[in-house]
């Protein structure tokens, strides 16, 4: 207990817990969008995608000395520049949205290994494979800390103010498209919303555990309520509580932090899932 107190004065702890905080309310919010809209497929694209922005970020600070392009602002961009060919894909009839996507997930993978390939390493050592793939909270300064907290208030402010077309559109696109509401639009503000969430989460859990984090406290919420805001705020309840108790749990066993919360998460998802169907099947008898 006393080690564990002692952890949480050191800083970069202290960073690690809010950043995973402010992750949490994002996918709580966010989040239940994914799940509802059955766009799990769509976050994953997103969210590979964004390497190839890391990438692409390292070479040119390290190639042309463009230090206003970090790693985050490259993620960025690789990742808005897929949600909108997602968006138009979709609306070209001999596509298909997962083909699409498969393709996106691996270009930008690809591109990411390429540009990393051909930085130059004498100038920027980046991080590794590891940490931008698994995550690495420890890398979270206060500086990025801010811009996590400065950009989660605004998407919370976004999707506040279209909360009630996306609520429609979520539910009945023909009854939006009746209602007037322009649906190409906010299908494409949606997308924006999922593509920056994702790289927000990325600097918690890595590229590759974003969607654990961005759906299964979602669908954990949606076990319990049919209601949007009651998804979105059990949603939000879940991940913040246990990811809290996984970075614990990472601390006092000494296992990586973001690893640790989506197991931990994903491992209560699971007995949720065992209860619940063990009572339905009780209540059945």
């Amino acid at each position: 207990m006393t080690d564990i107190i002692a952890y949480l004065s050191i800083p970069l702890i202290q960073n690690m817990f809010m950043a995973t905080v402010l992750a949490c309310v994002l996918c709580g919010v966010i989040g239940t969008y994914v799940v509802v809209n059955r766009m799990v497929a769509v976050t994953g694209g997103i969210a590979h995608t964004t390497f190839g922005g890391v990438g692409f970020a390292y070479y040119l600070m390290s190639v042309y000395a463009v230090s206003w392009m970090t790693p985050m602002i490259g993620a960025l961009i690789f990742s808005a520049v897929a949600a909108v060919i997602m968006v138009v894909c979709k609306r070209i009839d001999e596509l298909r949205e997962d083909t699409v996507i498969g393709s996106l997930w691996a270009v930008g993978m690809a591109l990411g290994v390429v540009f990393m390939c051909y930085m130059d390493r004498s100038v920027i050592v980046p991080s590794s494979y590891e940490s931008i793939l698994f995550g690495n909270m420890l890398l979270i300064d206060s500086g990025k800390l801010c811009i996590m907290a400065a950009v989660t208030a605004v998407i919370l402010a976004v999707t506040a103010f279209f909360y009630r077309d996306l609520r429609i559109m979520t539910f009945d696109v023909t009854h939006a498209k009746v209602s007037g509401i322009n649906v190409v639009s906010l299908d494409l503000i949606l997308h924006i919303l999922i593509a920056v969430t994702c790289v927000m989460v990325a600097n918690v859990v890595g590229i590759v555990m974003i969607m654990a984090l961005m759906t299964i406290p979602a669908a954990m919420g949606n076990l319990f309520s049919k209601d949007l805001k009651g998804t979105m705020l059990l949603g939000t309840f879940f991940a913040v509580v246990l990811s809290v108790l996984g970075l614990f749990l990472s601390i006092g066993i000494n296992t990586p932090p973001g690893a640790t919360v989506v197991l931990v998460i994903g491992a209560v998802f699971i007995v949720m899932l065992v209860l619940r169907k063990i009572v339905s099947s009780g209540h059945a008898e």
